[in-house]
């Protein structure tokens, strides 16, 4: 059973579960109409506006220090249900920007931002922000730092975001068991397929490093395996530049 917090305003629904998680069940979504303090990845902020989705899935599954290497990739496995999402309910084709985006047409859609919870050496839980542009117009979607689309300009009609939710949830929790035992390996296939990057020729910028080369692959940790100039470069944290 999936429990629901709703907030009419709320600086950030990840951080008021980080702040919260020892009192929140696991598989409670949190819910905003509208986030003051939203960000992404890298400390990021996150455009919010109201009629678009902002919400944050806490999850508490036991884990082991070999479930935990499988749990770190749970962003790539909701890129993929996202991705199923558009395609399902809205009929939308979509790509990965490796690891957290979500575009379509070349612009930005979705983005993801998961957060592990852990007090001293105890792994509290994980929690899975997500921000759709549901509802936007082009003066709204100008503020944004990065080219991005809105689902309401591809279809043509408002989007209710309770039921995008609904549906993503729905969807989420349908393979989620599997995901657990299996991690990457689950939604390898379907992952490389929806990539917008292997085969391109990237720039990965981490925080120490940049490295230059061709999209080679995706290994079994999800890991971006980057062609340096006859070296190879596995890449698990960092942005990628096309």
């Amino acid at each position: 059973m999936i429990k629901k917090i709703f907030f009419s305003e709320i600086e950030s629904t990840n951080d008021y579960a980080v702040k919260n998680i020892e009192h929140i069940e696991d598989k409670t979504v949190i819910i905003a109409d509208l986030q003051t303090k939203g960000r992404g990845r890298n400390g990021r902020s996150w455009h919010s506006e109201k009629n678009n989705l902002f919400a944050s899935l806490v999850l508490k599954p036991k884990c082991s220090f070999c479930d935990m290497q499988r749990l770190n990739t749970i962003v790539h496995y909701t890129a993929v249900i996202l991705s199923r999402v558009f395609k399902k309910k809205y009929g939308l084709s979509t790509q990965i920007k490796w690891p957290n985006d979500i575009l379509v047409l070349g612009k930005k859609i979705a983005g993801i931002l998961t957060e592990n919870v852990i007090k001293g050496e105890s792994f509290q839980g994980i929690i899975i922000g997500t921000g759709v542009n549901l509802n936007m117009d082009e003066d709204s979607l100008k503020k944004i730092s990065q080219t991005a689309i809105s689902l309401n300009m591809l279809t043509g009609r408002e989007t209710d975001r309770d039921e995008f939710l609904d549906f993503f949830l729905e969807e989420f929790f349908l393979q989620y068991d599997d995901f657990l035992k299996k991690g990457f390996l689950l939604i390898k296939e379907n992952y490389k397929m929806l990539s917008m990057v292997l085969g391109k020729k990237v720039r990965a910028v981490l925080p120490d490093k940049e490295y230059c080369g061709i999209a080679k692959d995706i290994d079994d940790k999800g890991q971006l395996i980057l062609d340096c100039y006859n070296k190879e470069e596995a890449i698990n944290i960092g942005d990628i530049i096309c």
